[in-house]
């Protein structure tokens, strides 16, 4: 694939086209006059249209992983590896994901507000939610697109005493269980490059450089300056006016103690010069963590699957509260996964998962000896909280779960279990990594940025992905995360976010 020429100088850099970074970019583009360049250390398909697109990260009834960067985490039964799928493409974990389009709820962003970030009020980010809805042309599931198992899996759910739903991607969604909404558009998983890149990419105030891997960002006087740029073996130092950081929750703070911020400590013992001593840097990494029970499916059920004109994996989820949920509407979801499964290669044919999706527990993501920012050590530490709250709301998902599969309807598809042991010895995750840059005031020892994404202490450096999180959003974090890219994006411009996405929606429409 041919590579970008990479400019001396630019504007705006943007450092990963994932679904924070082509929202930023897309954003800055869009909106700006300022010239961005976009790098991706994966490759670039080009328009949805371009007919360069392979297969498997087009068609959404798969989760591919031909673009995967092979990351790991320890197991919580202290036995192996636990996958930790991120995508490296133009598009990154939108464009091999399940598609299934959440917005949190209220109270996730009443929680950010409350952490010391006024801007980031449900009031103030539902305007940025519809617009990015909007871009990733969310629909909904009917049941009648449902396959039988998913079917069954809702009327087992709704057996088990949770009411018929449908819209998770509603801000004020409480507790039940329906078909998904799903950023689907006539078989396509429709990924961020598509929603915010297309529009722009004609645009002369944007260049995007793919196969490029951002090495180190270079800080002087308390400013970033410039950025050391490696595509096709060759390395770049690109001056810079503002970089807006957006690799990811593991791979944003990589990049920043690859630079020298960072817990100092930890710096110099790999011997890193210190630019700036930020302690929260890759710490505060969360997750959903989930349990799952696996079965082996009625005999025939993944060929009879397969014959359906449409056949994803996930169709489907449930929401439910604990015993010890906040005070929003809810804090656990359930999920099937039932047929190729082409995402676990070497699984049964159908899992069920129950997830924490207020998760406590706190990981890290630190540097390997070599500083090699795409191979981060990633330590989850799943079920860890010290109250152990994320184990009890786990227990009580197990427990829905458990209900639901003793429904007929639903144990007719199950077939034999093949899980054994207490899923609570081997917790698995909802690959939704968060928090490893948290957004909080200065006063806050552990906050990496502020309210507006800029990285304390740095002037010119800002991280737009989930990464910020200050607590985790209680669904799948792909729109929230575009809405974070655009909201730091629209505040670097000197625009309301607000307004502006109000306006945005009214002219798309």
């Amino acid at each position: 694939m041919s590579h970008a020429a990479l400019p001396q100088a630019v504007d705006i850099l943007v450092i990963g086209a994932g679904t924070g970074g082509a929202a930023a970019a897309g954003v800055l583009a869009e909106f700006g006059d300022r010239s961005v360049l976009l790098v991706e250390a994966g490759p670039d398909y080009g328009a949805a249209d371009s007919g360069k697109w392979p297969k498997d990260m087009l068609d959404a009834r798969w989760i591919p992983l031909s673009h995967d960067y092979d990351l790991k985490t320890a197991r919580t039964s202290g036995v192996g590896e636990l996958d930790l799928p991120r995508a490296k493409i133009v598009g990154g974990c939108s464009s091999h994901n399940g598609c299934t389009a959440s917005v949190g709820a209220r109270a996730d962003y009443d929680d950010w507000a409350s952490r010391g970030n006024p801007s980031w009020t449900p009031d103030a980010v539902q305007p940025i939610l519809d617009w990015v809805h909007d871009r990733f042309r969310v629909r909904r599931y009917r049941m009648d697109e449902l396959t039988p198992p998913q079917h069954a899996f809702v009327e087992a759910g709704v057996a088990a005493g949770l009411p018929f739903a449908d819209d998770l991607d509603d801000i004020a969604a409480g507790e039940g269980i329906g078909p998904m909404p799903v950023n689907i558009v006539d078989g396509v998983r429709w990924n961020s490059g598509f929603a915010f890149l297309d529009p722009v990419r004609s645009r002369e105030n944007l260049t995007i450089a793919a196969d490029t891997t951002a090495e180190r960002l270079e800080i002087a006087d308390g400013r970033v300056i410039a950025a050391e740029l490696t595509t096709g073996g060759t390395t770049t130092r690109v001056t810079v006016g503002t970089v807006v950081l957006a690799a990811g929750a593991y791979h944003s703070p990589a990049l920043l103690l690859r630079s020298g911020v960072g817990p100092a400590d930890e710096l110099r013992a790999l011997g890193v010069d210190v630019a700036v001593d930020a302690p929260g840097v890759g710490k505060h990494l969360l997750d959903h963590e989930c349990v799952q029970l696996d079965f082996a499916g009625q005999p025939g059920l993944v060929d009879r699957l397969a014959a359906l004109r449409w056949n994803p994996d996930e169709q489907t989820v449930g929401r439910a509260r604990s015993s010890v949920c906040d005070d929003g509407p809810y804090d656990i979801h359930v999920f099937m996964v039932a047929g190729a499964n082409t995402g676990h290669p070497g699984l049964p044919p159908i899992s069920l998962y129950g997830g924490a999706m207020r998760a406590r527990s706190e990981g890290s993501v630190t540097l390997p000896a070599d500083l090699d920012v795409a191979r981060p050590v990633v330590d989850h530490r799943y079920g860890s909280d010290p109250e152990g709250h994320d184990r009890t709301v786990l227990r009580e998902a197990l427990n829905l779960l458990e209900r639901m599969v003793v429904q007929p309807v639903l144990a007719d598809v199950l077939g034999a279990r093949v899980t054994t042991s207490d899923p609570l010895d081997d917790i698995v995750n909802y690959c939704h990594p968060a928090g490893t840059c948290k957004m909080g005031p200065a006063t806050d020892s552990m906050a990496v940025v502020g309210d507006d994404g800029r990285v304390h202490g740095v002037e010119g450096l800002y991280v737009a992905d989930a990464s910020i999180m200050p607590s985790i959003t209680r669904g799948n974090i792909n729109l929230p995360t575009a809405m974070i890219g655009a909201h730091v994006a629209a505040r670097l411009l000197g625009k309301d976010p607000a307004a502006l996405f109000a306006r945005a929606e009214l002219v798309q429409h």
